[in-house]
């Protein structure tokens, strides 16, 4: 039985590895980068299943919605994060370069010494021709 185990985890290592190793790293340029004070709903009690009442007490709190702008050459990517007030998960100054890469309605930025940080996308558009 230890043996299946090790298998087990031997597997699923190396599936993470190809996951990884599948990103499409880009390189962009930050645009707009601005934040915005807003509450949010959280918990049990957030999103009941059917639209009815819930019993439990609606948990809601402040929260910083950050917004980011990333600019190629080819692509123009509008991206959003909620975090808890006065907490930054991405360094971003406008006009400095970026290193990111998209899957599906998630980018995945990766700072210089290698930490990736998850943006959710809001808006995916094909940038116009320069002339």
């Amino acid at each position: 039985m230890p043996r299946i185990a090790v298998v087990l985890l031997g597997v699923t290592l190396a599936w993470a590895a190809v996951a990884a190793a599948e990103k499409q790293w880009q390189t962009g340029t930050w645009g707009d980068i601005g934040t915005a004070r807003q509450m949010v709903d959280f918990g049990p009690g957030s999103s009941p299943f059917g639209g009815g009442r819930t019993s439990a007490p609606p948990m809601k709190a402040m929260a910083d919605i950050r917004t980011y702008v990333i600019e190629t050459d080819t692509l123009h990517l509008e991206l959003k994060d909620v975090v808890a007030v006065g907490h930054r998960t991405v360094d971003a100054i406008t006009g400095a370069k970026v290193t990111f890469a998209i899957s599906k309605n998630t980018v995945y930025i990766r700072d210089e010494d290698g930490t990736e940080h998850t943006l959710r996308v809001t808006k995916k558009v094909a940038a116009k021709a320069k002339q």
